[in-house]
């Protein structure tokens, strides 16, 4: 029997990352290839890369060399290296030198070609590069080897065209690409068939959907299609991510009418000053934002609100700082990704004066998450004693990890005759540290 040459797709970065890793992962087990259980039993390892901030591209950087030298001291010799993504389409041939062992390189662009470049990679000295310099191509990308659990991931819309000051997604990924609606309803039919529970529609701004396609078809549109052809399947439908300048009240109420989509908003503010924000080139006021997070928390009984933040953006006072606070303490945010500013090439911010000293801009950063650990705690007191709906979603020493349509993370102490993949009622008894722990008081609804 010969042995096919196995593969192993490593993910740094967002869910649009692991989205595309599962789509590659497809793409070469189409070819030939398959897939390994562990990197470590690979002949080839393929990493997928993020390059958003500067720690990503170090972090990475290091942990592809690391987990490529470990593997060659074990074995005595070397997989073959496949990086792509992000990182790749930012550092491209320079990216060679910091990743020696690296045998091809391919940026966001053209991932159907890499089967072939394996296929040549034996018979081939010198590492191939491929980053297309075409226009952007439209975004057809179909079939995935999704990973088994009970939700997955599907890609509306890549690229973007918002061009914030300070982010290198755009230059990257190229201009926004809607997916046309017959591949979006195909791969839906795909996921109920495959079993899955819930699903996560992914866009840098999903709220821009169908800008780019014949007709402009919008975002409520496409929910409306979705939820009149599998409304009635037992499957929950979330989405991310909603830039504010294109929120709209519409997608707010669609939700509201619905119970397949989930009341969860991931809904970026970065900062809360209006100087800061014209500065990034966001597209909205602190007002404006306010008044969206108003309106969506009203439409709802039990809603989450996530939000990104930035500290130490170039010029960021200490009166811009306290305005994100402020906007903090209003929203009172059940999710929140904080970050301190890291300059990007390309970006029109890369060439403002940073004046924020590191110091300041850590100290900001811990002031911030303080205040979110602080609204955290007391949200998660109130729900104790609460009953929700969940689902579970994978086990976890005594407990299954477990999910409500606000997308509020509860630990579920495990029980006869449930297990993942299940919607239950759930009790919401205690709290121990930041977790909330419930137990089971209904089972598959």
């Amino acid at each position: 029997m010969i042995k096919r040459t196995s593969f192993r797709v490593i993910t740094f970065g967002c869910q649009m990352n692991k989205s595309r890793s599962e789509h590659l992962s497809y793409l070469l087990s189409r070819s030939g290839f398959v897939c390994a259980s562990h990197p470590e039993e690979a002949d080839i390892l393929v990493f997928n890369t993020c390059a958003v901030r500067e720690h990503a591209v170090e972090r990475a950087t290091n942990a592809i060399n690391q987990m490529i030298r470990n593997i060659v001291s074990r074995r005595g010799s070397a997989p073959v290296v496949v990086i792509c993504g992000c990182m790749s389409e930012l550092l491209q041939e320079k990216l060679a030198q910091k990743i020696p062992l690296a045998k091809i390189l391919v940026g966001t662009r053209g991932w159907e070609f890499i089967p072939a470049l394996l296929q040549e990679a034996s018979t081939r000295e010198e590492k191939a590069f491929l980053f297309p310099k075409e226009e952007d191509p439209p975004f057809l990308e179909t079939g995935y080897l999704r990973e088994r659990r009970t939700f997955t991931y599907l890609p509306i819309t890549y690229g973007c065209d918002n061009f914030c000051s300070y982010c290198v997604v755009p230059y990257v990924t190229g201009r926004q690409r809607s997916k046309p609606e017959a591949l979006i309803i195909q791969e839906f039919q795909d996921v109920l068939e495959n079993g899955f529970r819930e699903v996560i529609l992914l866009g840098q701004n999903v709220n821009s959907y169908g800008k780019d396609l014949e007709g402009r078809p919008t975002f409520e549109q496409l929910l409306k299609r979705i939820e009149g052809l599998f409304g009635r399947e037992k499957i929950w439908v979330r989405f991310i991510t909603s830039h504010p300048r294109d929120m709209r009240k519409s997608i707010v109420e669609r939700v509201k009418e619905s119970d397949t989509f989930c009341p969860y908003f991931h809904f970026p503010l970065q900062a809360g000053s209006d100087r800061i924000l014209n500065l990034m080139n966001r597209g909205y006021t602190q007002r404006d934002y306010l008044e969206m997070a108003d309106f969506i928390r009203n439409a709802f009984s039990d809603v989450g609100i996530g939000t990104d933040i930035i500290v130490g953006f170039p010029g960021e006072t200490e009166e811009d700082f306290r305005e994100t606070l402020k906007v903090v303490e209003k929203v009172q945010f059940d999710v929140a990704y904080t970050y301190v500013y890291s300059p990007r090439p390309f970006t029109a911010a890369y060439s403002l004066r940073d004046e924020v000293p590191q110091k300041v801009k850590e100290e900001r950063l811990q002031i911030l998450n303080n205040m979110l650990s602080r609204i955290h705690a007391q949200k998660m007191r109130k729900r104790v004693g609460t009953t929700v709906e969940a689902l579970l979603e994978e086990e976890e020493g005594p407990y299954f990890l477990a999910r409500t349509k606000s997308n509020l993370r509860i630990y579920v102490r495990k029980g006869e005759g449930v297990q993942p993949g299940e919607r239950v009622k759930v009790k919401l008894q205690s709290l121990q540290g930041t977790r909330i722990i419930g137990e089971v008081t209904g089972n598959d609804i």
